[in-house]
C-alpha cells in the first residue's frame, strides 16, 4: 500500500501527522495517548498497513 494513500486515510479521519525521530506520527486530538508510529517509505507492506489502519480505527 502506497504511504500517500494511508496518509489521505488518516488525515480524512481528522488524525494529524508529524515527523517525529526514525518514524513520522499520527495524533489524533479526540483519542490523547495514542500515537501511531508511520514508517517512512513511499511503498508500505500490506500487513504493516492493515496494523496502522486497525490501529487508528478505520477499515
Amino acid at each position: 500500500m502506497k504511504r500517500k494513500d494511508i496518509d489521505k486515510a488518516l488525515r480524512a479521519a481528522g488524525w494529524t501527522i508529524f515527523s517525529g525521530g526514525g518514524h513520522d506520527m499520527a495524533v489524533h486530538p479526540q483519542k490523547p495517548g495514542i500515537k501511531i508510529p508511520l514508517p517512512r517509505h513511499k511503498e508500505i507492506n500490506e500487513n504493516t498497513a492493515k496494523g496502522i489502519l486497525k490501529a487508528a480505527g478505520l477499515k
